[in-house]
């Protein structure tokens, strides 16, 4: 339950810091991508689903059998969300004129959000399904 309330707090950290890119539509949307993957392309819904996503990615993959089913969930959790964004961003006009603060600061946000998921799942002592106190 830790990690899915950390994945929830990692996700709404870059869902607000997305929507402060987004700048009352006239800033770029790109980061909520990153966050919210292609869902945030359904307008309400992608604020909320980010937070979730990230939170059931923290609670799921870590418990999966340490083989080839982590590592294929990670990159799935790595293409749904950096390929829509990667591609959005080349695309988007607003990207290019983003305030370059904000977006280091979102993309230092995003590195250590999917670090601390990657953490998780390659920690030394954890049993498969379990998640020691």
């Amino acid at each position: 339950m830790r990690r899915f309330l950390l994945g929830l707090f990692l996700g709404g950290v870059l869902t607000v810091e997305a929507l402060a890119l987004a700048g009352v539509g006239h800033g770029t949307y790109a980061p909520l991508v990153f966050t919210a993957s292609l869902v945030a392309l359904i307008p309400v819904l992608g604020l909320l689903v980010g937070p979730l996503l990230w939170g059931s990615y923290f609670l799921l993959i870590p418990n999966l059998e340490r083989s080839w089913s982590q590592i294929v969930a990670l990159s799935l959790v790595s293409l749904a969300h950096f390929g829509p964004g990667f591609w959005l961003a080349s695309e988007d006009p607003a990207f290019a004129r983003a305030d370059s603060a904000m977006l280091w600061i979102f993309g230092i946000t995003i590195l250590v959000t999917a670090g601390c998921l990657l953490f998780f799942c390659i920690r030394p002592g954890q049993t498969p399904g379990r998640w020691r106190k």
